[in-house]
């Protein structure tokens, strides 16, 4: 996976917030759907969801899940040609899940994540030019739902990020933009502790935020992140992945 460019625009890679974000009543085949993405189990909730827009291709609750599992499943494959085919559906099943619901925060979440999937396979123009979109997409779902804690941390990330653009990539961006968009780390920051506090047992949030702190030289605090991502129950393969980057984070600080 290519995140030496724009690593932000992949932070969500294999998560699944598709339960955590929607409140909405949900049919059990969805909800079923819903326990097999959360379970790492992609391509039976795919199926399970390919099924149900047969009967009802313009449910916006049927459409974003597909999004975000094929963004998911992105992951398990090994064939980058099959992983572009993979984000370029999941944007366009996002994109018409916007389309038969544009307030539906769920739907917005899911054309971020998939935009910065599809990021992967395109050159360091078309990057910046998703990044755009991908912050656009968030700065909906928070809009639309203020406890989108998966929102807050891409803003999160975005912001960082932004302030840490090589000249190449910066240079993209001005004559993308005119200007680097607006970004600053203590909005970053603002961010993180958003997303913290609506989901503070979120094993990525503190994750991410830890790193952020790091980098920002506030080791002290960084190091009560981490220990934090450690002390947390991890619920997927993802969870265990940043413990133990967390873990290795820690060793480095002492």
């Amino acid at each position: 996976m290519c995140r030496t460019l724009i690593p932000w625009l992949t932070l969500l890679l294999g998560t699944s917030p598709l339960a955590a974000v929607s409140s909405k009543v949900v049919s059990p085949q969805l909800e079923k759907a819903d326990r097999l993405d959360d379970s790492d189990h992609f391509t039976e909730a795919l199926a399970i969801l390919k099924e149900a827009e047969k009967s009802d291709p313009s449910n916006s609750e049927i459409l974003y899940r597909i999004s975000r599992v094929e963004s998911d499943l992105i992951e398990d494959l090994t064939d980058d040609s099959k992983k572009k085919a993979y984000a370029q559906e999941s944007v366009a099943y996002a994109k018409k899940a916007i389309e038969f619901a544009p307030n539906n925060p769920d739907a917005h979440l899911a054309a971020s994540i998939a935009y910065g999937k599809l990021t992967d396979y395109v050159d360091n123009r078309t990057k910046m030019e998703y990044s755009k979109v991908l912050k656009n997409e968030a700065e909906k779902a928070v809009q639309l739902d203020p406890k989108s804690d998966y929102g807050y941390l891409i803003l999160a990330r975005w912001n960082f990020e932004m302030t840490q653009l090589n000249p190449i990539l910066k240079g993209i961006a001005q004559m993308l933009y005119g200007e680097i968009p607006p970004a600053s780390q203590e909005k970053a920051l603002e961010y993180f502790q958003k997303a913290i506090a609506v989901a503070p047992n979120r094993i990525i949030h503190r994750f991410y935020y830890g790193q952020a702190l790091e980098k920002l030289g506030r080791k002290d605090e960084a190091r009560a992140q981490y220990q934090k991502v450690l002390a947390l129950s991890a619920t997927d393969k993802e969870d265990r992945g940043y413990q133990r980057d967390a873990s290795a984070a820690l060793k480095a600080l002492r």
